[in-house]
C-alpha cells in the first residue's frame, strides 16, 4: 500500500482524510499509470528465452528509461478501501471497489491520465516541469511546476508509468522471486513473475504476481494478494485497446474548462520565504528536531523493525522509515495545521458548502473517515487487507503512521508514541 502507501507517506495535501483514503488509492492509480508503458508493436512470433530472476529484475529496473510513446485504456479493480470512501475523497460518484477505467497517454517527459467518474472526470497532465490537475466534480483546475530534482511526488500525480518498475525493484531484495516460462498475454509475450515476502511475519501481503512484457520489460498485468486470500487479489489491473505511436504535443496541453476555478498547486517543501528546500537525509531524530524546531518523536516499531532512514522536508515535516521492502512502517510528523484543511473545509479539502451535497458513499454528503480513541486522542484510521493508516494531532504536531501491519498493532505503536509527550 494503500499503495498505496507511499503516496500517503509523502503527501502534504490539505486534507488528512484524503491522505488516509489514498493508502489503497495510490496503489490503484499506480496500476493505472503502470500498465500503459507496456504498450508496444505487434507481439513476437517466436517465444523468447526464459530469463533468470536476476536477468529479469535487471531489465525491469532499466525499463523506465526506454518507455515508448503510447496510448492505452487500463482497468483496475481493488478491494482495499471501503466502498465509496476512495471515490468520495476524490470527488467520484462511483464506488471505489468496482472496476475503474482510465485513458493514458505517454511521451518522454509528458504524461496524461483521465479517470472517469459519475460526478466528473479527473485529469492529470505533466508536460515537462509543468503539472496540471483538474477535478470535474468541483470544476477546479490546479496548476504548478514539478521541481527538476524533486524526490517527492504530488498526490495528484499519483504514480508515473515508471514507478511500478521502481517499486518492483525496491521490494525485490525482501522477496523470493520466481520467473515462469514465457507465455502469451494480450497478444504479447510476457515473463510471469511472482514475488513472495521472505518474512511473512512482517507484512500482510501474501504475494504479488506480474506479467512482464518480454520486449519492454514493464508489467502488462499486476495482481496483489493479501494474507490468507491467495485466490482473490485485492488489487488487479490489465491493459486493453493500447496503441504505440507518436502522441501529439496537444494531448499534453490542459486548457482551462469553462467556468473552472483556477488555483495554484501547493509546492512541497516550500518555505514561507518562497524558497524550496529539497528533502534531506539526517542521521538522528535529534538532528531532525533541530532543523524543524518542534518535538520529533520516535516509535518502537512492531516486529523489531529498525529505524532505517530519517528525512526532513524543509519545515513541512519529518519522515521516519522503519524496516524495508514489504515490511516498511513510516511515521510522518509535521506542525499541526501545516498545509492541512482550512477552517470551513470539509475533511476532503472542499468547502462545507461543496461537501454538503456529498454522502460518505461517494454520492453526496460529507466524507466520514472512521475514528478510534488512542487514549484521549482521536485518530482517523483506514484499515485495509494489506495495511493500516493512522492520522492524529497532539501537542501541536500532526502525525501519520502507515504500514503493512494489523490495525491493533499499529494503534499500540501510536499510543506508545503519545506516551512520550
Amino acid at each position: 500500500m494503500s499503495e498505496n502507501t507511499r503516496s500517503e507517506n509523502t503527501s502534504s495535501g490539505r486534507a488528512r482524510a484524503r491522505s488516509l483514503a489514498l493508502i489503497g488509492g495510490a496503489l490503484l492509480v499506480a496500476g493505472l499509470g503502470a500498465v500503459g508503458i507496456a504498450v508496444q508493436a505487434q507481439a513476437q512470433n517466436t517465444a523468447p528465452e526464459k530469463l533468470t530472476e536476476e536477468e529479469l529484475l535487471s531489465r525491469i529496473t532499466a525499463a523506465p528509461e526506454n518507455a515508448p510513446d503510447f496510448s492505452a485504456t487500463v482497468t483496475v479493480e481493488q478491494t482495499l478501501v471501503p466502498e465509496g470512501l476512495l471515490g468520495a475523497s476524490q470527488g467520484d460518484g462511483a464506488g471505489a471497489s468496482g472496476p475503474r477505467s482510465a485513458r493514458i497517454w505517454h511521451s518522454q517527459d509528458q504524461f496524461r491520465t483521465e479517470l472517469q467518474g459519475e460526478n466528473g472526470d479527473q485529469v492529470f497532465v505533466r508536460n515537462g516541469n509543468e503539472v496540471s490537475a483538474y477535478d470535474g466534480a468541483t470544476n477546479t483546475l490546479r496548476t504548478g511546476q514539478k521541481p527538476v530534482d524533486a524526490e517527492e511526488q504530488r498526490p495528484e500525480q499519483a504514480a508515473s508509468p515508471e514507478e511500478i518498475n521502481e517499486a518492483l525493484a525496491e521490494i525485490s531484495p525482501t522477496s523470493n522471486l520466481e520467473v515462469g516460462s514465457p507465455r502469451e498475454f494480450a497478444g504479447r509475450w510476457v515473463h510471469p513473475l511472482t514475488l513472495t515476502p521472505r518474512d511473512k511475519n512482517l507484512t500482510l501481503v501474501e504475494q504479488a504476481e506480474a506479467l512482464v512484457d518480454a520486449e519492454t520489460f514493464v508489467p502488462l498485468s499486476f495482481q496483489l494478494y493479501a494474507e490468507g486470500s491467495p485466490e482473490q487479489p485485492v488489487i488487479s489491473y490489465k491493459a486493453s485497446d493500447f496503441q504505440v505511436g507518436e502522441v501529439p504535443d496537444e494531448r499534453f496541453q490542459l486548457e482551462t474548462p469553462p467556468g473552472a476555478t483556477v488555483e495554484p498547486m501547493e509546492e512541497w517543501g516550500e518555505e514561507e520565504s518562497g524558497e524550496r528546500r529539497e528533502p534531506q537525509q539526517v542521521a538522528s531524530v535529534e538532528e531532525a528536531q533541530q532543523i524543524v524546531g518542534y518535538p520529533v518523536g520516535q516509535i518502537s516499531a512492531p516486529g523489531g523493525r529498525e529505524l532505517t532512514e530519517i528525512r526532513v522536508l524543509g519545515s513541512d515535516g519529518v519522515i521516519q522509515t522503519y524496516g524495508e521492502g514489504w515490511g516498511t512502517v513510516t511515521l510522518v510528523q509535521k506542525p499541526e495545521g501545516a498545509k492541512e484543511q482550512q477552517e470551513g473545509e470539509s475533511p476532503d479539502g472542499r468547502s462545507q458548502e461543496e461537501g454538503s451535497d456529498r454522502k460518505g458513499d461517494g454520492r453526496g454528503g460529507e466524507l466520514q473517515i472512521p475514528t478510534i480513541d488512542l487514549g484521549g486522542v482521536e485518530a482517523q484510521e483506514i484499515s485495509t487487507p494489506i495495511g493500516t493508516g493512522l492520522s492524529w494531532n497532539a501537542n501541536g504536531v500532526s502525525y501519520s503512521l502507515v504500514g503493512s501491519v494489523p490495525a491493533a498493532e499499529l494503534e499500540e505503536v501510536a499510543r506508545g508514541l503519545l506516551g512520550q509527550a
